[in-house]
C-alpha cells in the first residue's frame, strides 16, 4: 500500500511540474496532444501512475477494501509535504491542520481492525 501511495503522490508531483511546460494549443484534442505525452515529467508521471496501479492492485489482493481505499488518503499528506519541498507552494495553518486530520484519521483506520 506503501508503495502505491509513494508511487502516487511523485507521479502527481511530476504532472504538476509538467502540465506548467505545456503549451496551450496542445492541450486541445488534436494531432499536437499527442505531445503532451512526449513531455518527460508527463511520460514519467505516467510510468509512476500505471506502477501505483499495480501496487495498488496487490495491496488489494491483500488488504479488505474498507481498509486499502482510506489508507490512500496518506497520499494527500504526502502531495502536501513535496509540493512545499519541490514546487515551494505555500501551505496554510488551517490546510496543516487538515493533514494533522487526515493523519489521525489514517492511525484510527489503520488501529480499528486491533
Amino acid at each position: 500500500m506503501s508503495l502505491a501511495v509513494i508511487f502516487t503522490s511523485v507521479g502527481q508531483i511530476l504532472q504538476k511540474i509538467g502540465s506548467g511546460r505545456i503549451k496551450r494549443e496542445h492541450l486541445r484534442i488534436n494531432v499536437k496532444s499527442v505531445s503532451v505525452f512526449l513531455n518527460p515529467f508527463i511520460f514519467i508521471a505516467l510510468i509512476m501512475l500505471f506502477f501505483a496501479t499495480a501496487f495498488y492492485l496487490l495491496a488489494l489482493s491483500r488488504l479488505p477494501l474498507s481498509t486499502a481505499y482510506p489508507m490512500l488518503s496518506s497520499g494527500y499528506v504526502l502531495v502536501v509535504l513535496l509540493s512545499k519541498i519541490f514546487l515551494r507552494e505555500k501551505v496554510n495553518f488551517k490546510r496543516w491542520i487538515g493533514v494533522f486530520v487526515i493523519i489521525i484519521g489514517i492511525f484510527i483506520i489503520f488501529n480499528s481492525g486491533k
